[in-house]
Parts: structure tokens; C-alpha cells; sequence
């Protein structure tokens, strides 16, 4: 009989891994740096424990450490549900709440990690950084400088120090701080970056260019560092790279906000103002609603103050205000642009509030000065820029503002030396000729003296009556560097021994000045303004206009705007149709101006007693012609003013409240035009009121012609 015989095997089966063996395999990997593989084992864990302290920990910091804070967040508070005695846990939480934009809950979080732990290093570093985003910068500083003290010295710590001492506007110890963190660590892009900005701060732009090339060629793809380059470029004069820096920016981060902020600025540089607006508009479309962060508001202000829509940046400025009431900067941004709009009182107010919020920059008292000016107290304005320059002896803007209250005030002696600083303010074009000497009044006998026109047509015509005297002082010979526009008067001229286009490379020369530095070259006082050197008129021209004009009754000019382009040209310019009460009988007006905004062209057409002289207004000499036919302008602050006052004829000239610095205060001459009758309005007046006065001093019977 065959006997079958029957062999088991038994299977061992492997028993599957603990919670605590998955978390120990994924921090192994963790560690490595092998996040993408840890994830899944951690995940694994909690399967098998939904409540494991250490997979919900390390499985939320591993969210964090990805860049997803709102992931990390559940899981970490989970850990801290089954453990609440964990340090480094809540200091993890607080991590994920400063990058979720919620620092006052970040804040508590540090809190508790240092009631556990006061050793924890990175709760300290950590306290500090919630600190800055509240926007408590003196203690956000207080509170790194502890965790230095305490024994923390990594590269985070210094360049998160530099971040709050230049919130602080200190931004040259900012630069040291970014020093120290790129000594830790040589490749820190995000120190870099920074560093430049605070260099650009420090008005540095070619070492802030450098800096943030650094950062960019540790990270060519950040957009944020594309950003900065494309200020910095902006800053050095180079508008068109800046765009060029920042539209790559925008095509790798289409929401980024500062990119669209400074683009607006680069495209206002390049005379592209369409495009400027619909960039802003653009950004104003990626943050709409009231529910809209205040820093988003805050962009959007300084955006639409670029392109000078001051009322709507007020606006925006009062909706970050709503959102955040103790926005320092968006409290600052309000107070410029009720600067702008005229209303200087409660600029004061905003900058009193931003100033207390965010003690110790300069940009306060230099804007506190800026609005003090504009309600014409000049002595309390130069008091306040000072006050800026002592905490940045730098502040080109300051130094310049004191001088034309200076000048406003009739102190040439210090107005003119202080407006010497027009040079190293960034809205001021650079002197193409700064290499050569300055001249300032010394005989250069045998030599070539360079001078060169530097601001506006009305500033040349007003500096000329300096070039014959440059002449004889300097016993040089004269080349001269102006607008092409004023050449037909300037060539007659005497002491112009050459005359070039600004844009003409210069002859060699011994010595150069530009033209409105001359007053300073020869110490000239409110009561030693030299006389104006009349242009030589055609007497042939000059007859032809006479006999083109009609006779008897007043012939009267009319300028009532000028060149749109300028900075102050809202105050000055003023519609045509107020002019109407200086239209009497026996009045014939005429036009004096080149061109015409296309809001006065209604009434223009509609009214027969002004005279278009724009076809026959070719150049300078026919417009000097034409006012040496008439027998009163009636003007705004234009060149057209500065030739009439030069050619001795009679000009009333109309000037805001703020008026250019040549004018003076509270009175109605001026030692540079002698002819020159001024009226100013006051604030509390309408360019109504003043045009009536003007009517009433043309009552009396016009002047015999000449």
C-alpha cells in the first residue's frame, strides 16, 4: 500500500511597520534633504494613528518647508492638540502664521514656545519677525537684538535684523546687518536682494545695481529681485532697461505688485503715459474689493501718484488706512497727496500720525516741511528739512527744498549755495559736463569758458543777463549751451562768443557753469540782481506787427497756460474762459501762447474779441516782436513772461498760492523784471478773485505805445 505522506510549510507573515518605525524611516529621508519620499511614510503613519505626535509635527513642517503654510497649519496645531508642551512645535506654528499673514496669532505662538523653552533660539528669531510684520519695528529690533544676545547668530537672524533697521530708515546699519548675514552665508540671495535696497535707499544705485546681480544670479528667475534691479535702474536714468528688468518680472509672477508699481513709474519716465495708466489700471484690477489687503491699497496709492491722479490715491490711501489703521506708510502716502491737492492742513495732520506710528525716518519731517511750505511759512519748512538732513546729511530733496525757501525768503546768500544740491537729487537731470571745473568767477584769461542751460526756456531767458557779465569777469572766451528755440535771440547777444545745442557735444573748454549757478558764481543778493540784457528785436519786425494790430483802444496779451509737462503746471495753468472779465470794450486781446489746451478751444471759438497769433508765433523773435507791438500782457508763470519782462514791456503776471522762489514773498515787484507788476492768490481764493484785481489795474488808460 502506498502511503502518501502530507508536508505543511507554514507562512511567516511579516508584521506591518509601526506608526513610530514610518515616522522614524520618513525623518531619515527627511533629513537627506528627500522630502517628496518622507511625505508618504509620514502619511502612512497617521493611518495606522491619526493622532501621532510626531507624524503630524514633521509632516506639517515638511509643508512649510514646500512653501504651503496653510497646509502646514492643521497638522501642526494637531501636534500641539496631543502634545501642548512642545517648544519647537509652537515656534513651527508661528513660522506658518508669519507666512500665512496672520502675525498677532504668530506672535502668541512664539509666546508659548518661550514660556516652554526661554532657550529656544529660533522662537526669539522667529518673535522678532512677527514683530516687523505688525509692523512694531522698534520692538521687532529690540527683540532680534535679544536673540543675538541670547547666543543666535545665523544668517536669518542679521538679514531679518537688516529688513526692521531699514523699516526704521536706518539703512545704512540695514546695509551692515545684510553684510553680516552674507558673511554666514555667501550665497543667501534674499540678503542680496536686500541689501540692495537698502543701498538704494541710501540714494547708492550703482551698488544697489551690483548687489541685487548677485542675488540674481544665485535665483535669474525671482521676480521680486527683477523688481528691484528694474528700480535700481530707474534710479541710475536707464527708464527703458528698468522696463525691460520688470517685464520679465511680470511674465514669471503675473500678480507681482511692486513690479507693476515701479513699470508704471519706468513708463511715466519715457514720456509713455497710456501705457503707464493701464499698468496701473492693471494693478488696481488684481486687488479690488473691500476686503483687499492693506498693503494692496497702499501699492495702488503709490501707483496712481505716479501718474499725478492724487485724488484717487487719497483714496486709496484712506482704504488701507480702514484696513490698518496703524499703517504708518499709507498714513505718510495720504499726507503727499493732500499735499498735492492743496489742502496742507490735513497733510499735517496725516504726517503727525505717520510720524508717531514710525518714529525717526527722515521722510517725515522732510515731508512735514514740504506741506509747511506750501502754507508759505518758510522759516518753520527750513526748520524741518534740517531736521531730515540730520538723520541723512544725504537728503538731496531736503537741501533743495531749504533752498528755494531760502530764496523765497530773500536769502540769496544761503538759498543759493543749498540750491547747489539740485545735482544729487534723482529727479534732477545729471550735469553732462560736471567733469570739467566749475567755474565760480575767476579770470580765465586766454581761456574757454562753457556755459550751459540746464531747467527751462523761462530759467535761460532769465539767467541771460549773467552772460555778459561771465565775459568780462572771466576774460575767456564764451561758448554757450542752450534750447535751440531761443538761439535767433541769444546769438546778438553780447559775450556769446559760440553758441551749441544742449544736446552738442562740447567743445574743450577750461572751465564750465551751468546757467543757474551763475546767480552763486557772482554772490548776487535780492538787491544786487543784475539787469536784464534786452534782446535785440527787429525794428522792421516789430513795425509789421504794430501795423497787423489793431490801433486805438488796449492791446492786451493773454497767456493762460503753459507747458502742460511741468511739474507745477495744475497751480499756475488756468482756463481761458476766466479771463473773460478782462475783455471790456475797447480791449483787443491776443493769444501769445503756441498752443492751446483742448479744454479752452469752446471758448476760444465762441468769444470774438481775442485774436489766435499762434500761425504767425514761429519763434522766439516773432513772439518778441509781437509783445514789443503790444501794450500789456496779462500772464501766467511762463517763458513768455520771462521775455516780456526782459524786453522791459508791462506784464502782470499771475502766480498761486506756492509761487516759483524767484518771486519772493508779499510783494508786488520783483528785482528781476522791473516792468513785472505780480499778483498772488491767496489759498483762500479763486483764480476769479484775481483776474478782477488785474481787470481793475487795467482801468486806467493803456500806455502810449512805443
Amino acid at each position: 500500500m502506498h502511503v502518501q505522506t502530507s508536508i505543511q510549510i507554514r507562512t511567516v507573515s511579516t508584521p506591518p511597520p509601526s506608526p513610530d518605525a514610518l515616522v522614524a524611516q520618513g525623518l531619515a529621508l527627511h533629513r537627506a534633504g528627500r522630502l517628496a519620499d518622507s511625505a508618504p511614510l509620514y502619511r502612512a503613519a497617521l493611518e495606522l494613528d491619526p493622532r501621532h505626535f510626531g507624524a503630524l509635527h514633521l509632516l506639517g513642517l515638511l509643508h512649510a518647508m514646500r512653501g504651503d503654510p496653510a497646509g502646514a497649519e492643521p497638522l501642526l496645531r494637531a501636534a500641539i492638540a496631543r502634545d501642548p508642551d512642545r517648544s519647537f512645535v509652537h515656534n513651527n506654528l508661528g513660522n506658518a502664521l508669519v507666512e500665512l499673514g496672520r502675525p498677532a496669532e504668530a506672535l502668541a505662538a512664539f509666546d508659548r514656545a518661550l514660556a516652554l523653552d526661554p532657550a529656544l533660539l529660533e522662537a526669539r528669531v522667529g518673535r522678532g519677525n512677527a514683530l516687523y510684520a505688525l509692523h512694531r519695528f522698534e520692538d521687532s529690533l529690540a527683540a532680534h537684538d535679544a536673540a543675538r544676545m541670547a547666543g543666535a547668530d545665523m544668517a536669518e537672524l542679521h538679514n531679518n535684523r537688516g529688513n526692521t533697521l531699514r523699516a526704521l530708515n536706518r539703512a545704512g546699519d540695514a546695509v551692515e546687518a545684510y553684510d553680516e548675514a552674507i558673511r554666514r552665508n555667501p550665497v543667501y540671495a534674499a540678503a542680496h536682494a536686500n541689501r540692495a535696497t537698502a543701498l538704494s535707499d541710501l540714494d547708492r544705485e550703482a551698488d544697489a545695481l551690483a548687489s541685487v546681480a548677485v542675488a540674481l544670479v544665485l535665483k535669474p528667475e525671482d521676480p521680486g529681485y527683477l523688481t528691484i534691479q528694474g528700480l535700481a535702474l530707474r534710479h541710475l536714468g536707464r527708464p527703458a532697461e528698468a522696463l525691460a528688468s520688470l517685464d520679465r518680472a511680470l511674465l514669471l509672477d503675473s500678480r507681482h505688485l511692486d513690479a507693476y508699481a515701479v513699470r508704471t513709474a519706468a513708463l511715466c519716465d519715457l514720456g509713455r503715459h497710456e501705457e503707464a495708466l493701464a499698468c496701473a489700471e492693471q494693478a488696481l484690477a488684481l486687488n479690488t474689493g473691500p476686503a483687499a489687503p492693506s498693503e494692496a491699497h497702499r501699492r495702488h496709492a503709490a501707483a496712481l501718484a505716479l501718474l499725478g491722479r492724487h485724488e484717487e490715491a487719497e483714496a486709496a490711501d484712506r482704504a488701507a488706512i480702514a484696513q490698518d489703521p496703524d499703517h504708518a506708510e499709507a498714513w505718510n502716502g495720504r499726507g503727499n497727496a493732500l499735499g498735492e491737492l492743496g489742502r496742507f492742513e490735513e497733510a499735517l495732520e496725516c504726517f503727525a500720525r505717520a510720524g508717531a506710528l514710525h518714529p525717526g525716518g527722515r521722510a517725515i519731517p522732510y515731508n512735514i516741511g514740504n506741506a509747511l511750505r506750501g502754507l508759505g511759512r518758510h522759516r518753520e519748512a527750513v526748520a524741518r528739512y534740517d531736521e531730515a538732513l540730520a538723520i541723512d546729511p544725504r537728503h538731496a530733496d531736503a537741501e533743495w527744498n531749504a533752498s528755494l525757501s531760502h530764496l523765497a525768503l530773500g536769502d540769496f546768500a544761503r538759498g543759493l549755495a543749498r540750491y547747489e544740491a539740485r545735482w544729487r537729487r534723482k529727479a534732477h537731470p545729471i550735469n553732462r559736463h560736471a567733469a570739467a571745473p566749475l567755474w565760480q568767477g575767476k579770470a580765465l584769461p586766454g581761456g574757454t569758458l562753457f556755459l550751459h542751460a540746464e531747467q527751462g526756456l523761462g530759467d535761460t531767458i532769465q539767467m541771460a543777463r549773467y552772460l555778459p557779465l561771465a565775459a568780462a569777469a572771466s576774460g575767456a572766451r564764451i561758448v554757450l549751451a542752450a534750447h535751440a528755440p531761443l538761439h535767433p535771440l541769444l546769438r546778438g547777444l553780447p559775450g556769446v562768443d559760440a553758441l551749441i545745442g544742449l544736446g552738442d557735444p562740447a567743445p574743450p573748454h577750461d572751465a564750465q557753469c551751468p546757467l543757474m549757478s551763475l546767480p552763486l558764481a557772482f554772490g548776487t543778493a535780492a538787491d544786487t540782481v543784475p539787469p536784464a540784457i534786452p534782446f535785440a528785436v527787429d525794428p522792421a519786425d516789430v513795425a509789421d506787427w504794430r501795423a497787423a494790430l489793431p490801433a486805438g483802444g488796449l492791446r492786451l496779451g493773454l497767456v493762460c497756460s503753459g507747458n502742460p509737462m511741468h511739474g507745477g503746471d495744475r497751480h499756475r495753468s488756468i482756463p481761458l474762459a476766466r479771463f473773460a472779465p478782462l475783455l471790456r470794450p475797447g480791449v483787443s486781446a491776443f493769444l501769445v501762447q503756441t498752443e492751446m489746451r483742448a479744454a479752452d478751444e469752446p471758448f476760444f471759438a465762441e468769444t470774438p474779441g481775442i485774436t489766435d497769433l499762434r500761425p504767425r508765433l514761429t519763434d522766439f523773435t516773432e513772439t518778441a516782436a509781437a509783445l514789443t507791438a503790444m501794450d500789456v500782457l496779462v500772464s501766467v508763470d511762463t517763458s513768455v513772461a520771462h521775455l516780456a519782462g526782459t524786453l522791459g514791456r508791462p506784464v502782470h503776471l499771475l502766480l498761486p498760492p506756492l509761487a516759483d522762489w524767484r518771486w519772493m514773498l508779499d510783494r508786488a515787484d520783483t528785482p528781476w523784471y522791473p516792468s513785472l507788476r505780480l499778483h498772488r492768490r491767496d489759498r483762500a481764493e479763486s483764480w476769479d478773485d484775481v483776474i478782477a484785481r488785474v481787470a481793475a489795474a487795467l482801468e486806467a488808460p493803456p500806455p502810449a505805445s512805443c
